[in-house]
């Protein structure tokens, strides 16, 4: 009967013993949290303005610039010119596509790190497999010439198809076709609708850069496009 007694009173001792173990676990988690926290508070400001400058340069962008004492840290959007001339660009080809009466979903605009792109779907530029412009697609490219010409930056052309081989033997393959386009796009661009020559290059992409998956009609559709590409001054200064 003592034996049990012990036992159960040792049982007793363990469990009384556990809490302490969830106790000194929980002061120590809130010690190295209060750690974290004077951390924080104790940022370094040469460590920050490198880390700023870091990303200024990889992305062009003045996102974290030091500011003035008294200033907010943090510049508004609607005053980065970059983002007003991309709601822009954005309104006026919506405008174009509503008053040619195109599908809205066959261009969409997009600022990506590099600059604005505008995506045109294949179908309003080119026939299926084909690399000659069609006859509509000519209103369409003046009205994206009469958006950018204003603009100092360079643009670049860029021909995407889907993974697709072309049904012409006159491409053997998705880059021969992709290149074709961008040139020929390019050459309607400067020869027809007045852009200057030194503004602008042409780049074919073939598969190799699709918007969404191929596995679908839906996908296809969005990687047979042209892009043009209004280049940031990093990425391509206009000579």
């Amino acid at each position: 009967m003592a034996r049990r007694r012990g036992k159960h009173h040792e049982g007793e001792h363990e469990n009384l013993e556990r809490w302490l173990i969830t106790y000194a676990d929980l002061i120590t988690l809130l010690l190295i949290f209060f750690v974290v926290m004077y951390s924080i508070s104790q940022a370094d400001l040469k460590k920050f303005q490198q880390v700023a400058s870091s990303l200024r340069a990889a992305f062009n962008l003045d996102v974290l610039s030091a500011p003035p004492p008294g200033q907010s840290l943090v510049t508004p959007l609607e005053q980065d010119p970059r983002f007003n001339a991309y709601l822009s660009v954005r309104a006026q080809v919506a405008s174009l596509f509503t008053r040619l009466g195109l599908d809205r979903q066959d261009a969409e605009v997009e600022l990506t790190a590099e600059g604005i792109v505008i995506h045109l779907s294949d179908a309003v530029l080119f026939p299926p497999g084909q690399a000659e412009l069609r006859p509509e697609a000519q209103r369409v490219l003046d009205g994206i010439a009469a958006i950018v010409e204003p603009l100092p930056n360079a643009i670049r052309v860029e021909g995407h198809t889907d993974n697709t081989p072309p049904p012409s033997a006159a491409y053997p393959d998705n880059w021969e076709l992709s290149a074709m386009r961008a040139v020929n796009t390019v050459r309607y661009l400067t020869d027809v609708a007045g852009l200057p020559p030194e503004r602008l290059s042409a780049a074919g992409y073939g598969e190799f850069r699709p918007r969404a998956p191929n596995d679908t009609l839906e996908g296809r559709r969005k990687n047979r496009r042209v892009d043009i590409v209004i280049l940031q001054a990093a990425f391509g200064a206009v000579p």
